[in-house]
């Protein structure tokens, strides 16, 4: 053995051609990976299109995943614990942690034991958790879903055309928000919200007794929920599309199906958008993260623009100015919220809906 010698060009020269082996063959036979497209669907007791901060117990689940997993970091949860705090059949517990599982949220420890609600947290669900947390502190994101959940249930508690008692909403899953319970201010916020813009009727009842409060669904209110989007994208395409009407010679005329109509001008421009617009902004200039002074430039340009659109004959030159300054107000703003990026999409489209283009 000791003049045997290893032949290194020879063993060289082999493993380049077993690695030219394996390219003609991985281009004449790619690997393919199948992928499922159609994802199965999971019903759903929120309305169409919601993320899991509008599933009630969902969310409230992934919270509980989160706070459990920062006590015992890298031990397996039992879903079938939370399930039976909160009252849920038992069965729902494999339920949830599939329904976990299928948005890469958690991952079922499948063992001999043939238990499958145990579950671990994924870095996404990790990540999923601290955004409902963000949600839970967006008075914006709340309101938004407090208006879309109170219709929805106001339709179905009362089939649509029965008066229903509203505080009996904080009973119902849709009065809960990324895992956290909607207050009472913003259920009535959302309430008179509804009523204004038509979608809902208050019944005549003591508006100073809280737990009297009754309201019914209007018609408008029915297709909002029929149509299956959000209040917002109703309200939006009613601004933009309307009945036409053709008069010869006539002014100062109101026309419409409309259950309520106000009117502040007879020329032809409907100023009622960017009116609604400059009231959202002095509601939420609060939170939007805004230095005091910021806040208060903020809400000083709102009024204006308030003032300016309410006027009896608008100026759209005035107008145009005002909201101008709104727009330049918030863009002044540094810290980036889920208020501050609604707001200036729905100054676009206020105005859009005024002066068109």
């Amino acid at each position: 053995m000791a003049g045997f010698k290893i032949n290194k060009r020879a063993i060289e020269k082999m493993q380049r051609d077993i690695a030219k082996e394996f390219e003609r063959a991985a281009r004449k036979h790619p690997i393919r990976v199948p992928v499922q497209v159609d994802a199965p669907e999971i019903p759903s007791a929120s309305p169409a299109n919601a993320g899991i901060e509008k599933d009630p117990h969902l969310s409230r689940l992934l919270v509980w995943l989160d706070d459990l997993a920062a006590l015992q970091p890298g031990a397996a949860a039992e879903v079938s614990s939370y399930v039976d705090s909160e009252g849920l059949p038992a069965a729902e517990a494999k339920t949830m942690a599939l329904q976990l599982e299928q948005q890469g949220l958690v991952q079922i420890s499948r063992d001999l034991s043939g238990r499958d609600s145990q579950v671990f947290l994924t870095d996404e669900g990790t990540l999923a958790a601290r955004q409902l947390r963000a949600l839970q502190a967006d008075s914006v994101a709340r309101f938004v879903h407090a208006c879309d959940a109170l219709l929805y249930w106001l339709f179905q508690t009362g089939r649509g055309r029965e008066v229903v008692e509203v505080m009996a909403f904080v009973e119902a899953p849709g009065s809960y928000f990324a895992g956290d319970s909607l207050s009472v201010d913003e259920i009535l916020g959302a309430l008179e919200h509804l009523a204004q813009r038509g979608l809902v009727r208050r019944a005549p009842e003591d508006p100073s007794a809280t737990s009297s409060i009754k309201a019914e669904v209007t018609e408008s209110g029915t297709d909002c929920v029929l149509s299956g989007g959000t209040v917002s994208d109703y309200l939006s395409r009613q601004q933009r599309a309307g009945d036409t009407y053709n008069f010869n010679n006539s002014s100062g005329i109101v026309a419409g199906s409309q259950e309520s109509v106000v009117q502040n001008n007879n020329f032809g421009l409907d100023t009622s958008a960017l009116t609604e617009f400059a009231a959202l902004v002095r509601q939420f200039a609060p939170t939007l993260g805004a230095s005091p002074e910021q806040q208060e430039a903020l809400i000083q340009d709102a009024e204006v623009l308030e003032e300016a659109t309410s006027a009896e004959q608008p100026e759209p030159g005035r107008i145009r100015a005002a909201y101008l300054r709104v727009q330049e107000a918030l863009g002044a703003i540094t810290t980036t919220t889920a208020g501050l990026t609604m707001l200036a999409q729905q100054g676009q489209e206020a105005y859009q809906a005024v002066f068109g283009g």
